[in-house]
């Protein structure tokens, strides 16, 4: 059990930073040890985005047409403190707790503050936290690719601890669980979305994709819960044939680029997976969904 002040963070519920540069280049690193810790439990960080658009006025009319709007991105700030504790012992450093205090200060700047030749980068916001899906209790891990957005200014507490706000944006705002993989013929099936967002919706990164393998053509593929449909409207002689729904591109297992047997309806993307149970329907073939659940 990690503590924090007056708040308690059960052993396999924390949050952790992944830095693409520096010395923990491609390293998790928790949030929450003893020598530093987020000390809020909420705050920005459990919001939900806002969503981005505005509705229609119409003359004559009352009020606005509803128009659909998509989530906007976001900053999520992290309140932590950190102060002169051994990293390796874990408690105050009998040997210089001003060295100690500044090595963990020093650390934690170089880990957020994330710049690359060409510029800022994106590195890896991990959160870990305990839900029920589906009747089963579990462990949920999901990522979301973020850069620093703020000064993480200092607040001192004494010479050997301080208080400060970390500044994440995340241009995509969802967190994104682990891949999922399921293959669907000519039966049908159903796909359970897990998170609140909508698969298919977001960006490509190192934590989101969002591909359909295609085995034979032609070949419609169906999400009649979202109402959206994709079609591959030419015999497969590679397969298989590999949609990529976030990239917008689709060639075979020879390399070809057929984007112009590809035609889709219901939506701009592809293809989307919503919240909750989504009717799959294929009608040849096998087509195999590989994906990620996005969380708010």
């Amino acid at each position: 059990m990690a503590t924090s002040g007056n708040v308690n963070y059960p052993a396999d519920e924390y949050w952790s930073f992944i830095p693409v540069y520096g010395p923990d280049a491609g390293t998790e690193i928790s949030l929450q040890m003893q020598h530093w810790n987020i000390g809020v439990w909420g705050g920005s960080r459990f919001s939900l985005p806002t969503l981005r658009g505005q509705d229609i006025e119409q003359p004559y009319r009352a009020g606005m047409q509803n128009r659909p709007k998509f989530p906007n991105s976001r900053t999520i700030t992290l309140g932590m403190w950190t102060a002169g504790i051994n990293q390796v012992t874990g408690q105050p450093d009998t040997a210089d707790q001003i060295l100690a205090f500044n090595n963990n200060v020093q650390q934690l700047r170089q880990m957020f503050y994330q710049r690359g030749p060409s510029g800022s980068v994106q590195s890896q916001l991990r959160r870990r936290w305990r839900v029920t899906q589906q009747g089963l209790a579990q462990v949920v891990t999901a990522t979301a690719m973020c850069e620093i957005a703020g000064t993480m200014e200092p607040t001192n507490m004494g010479r050997t601890s301080a208080a400060f706000s970390v500044d994440l944006l995340l241009a995509d705002p969802y967190f994104y669980g682990a891949a999922r993989e399921l293959a669907i013929g000519t039966a049908g099936g159903s796909i359970f979305g897990a998170g609140e967002g909508v698969v298919g919706e977001g960006y490509p990164s190192p934590v989101s994709a969002f591909t359909l393998s295609l085995s034979a053509g032609p070949v419609t593929v169906t999400n009649q819960t979202a109402g959206v449909s994709v079609t591959y409207g030419a015999t497969i002689a590679n397969s298989p044939v590999l949609l990529d729904i976030l990239n917008s591109t689709a060639a075979d297992d020879a390399g070809n680029n057929v984007i112009a047997n590809v035609s889709h309806s219901g939506a701009r993307p592809w293809m989307v997976l919503v919240p909750g149970s989504n009717v799959i329907s294929v009608s040849a073939g096998t087509a195999t969904f590989n994906f990620s659940d996005c969380y708010v």
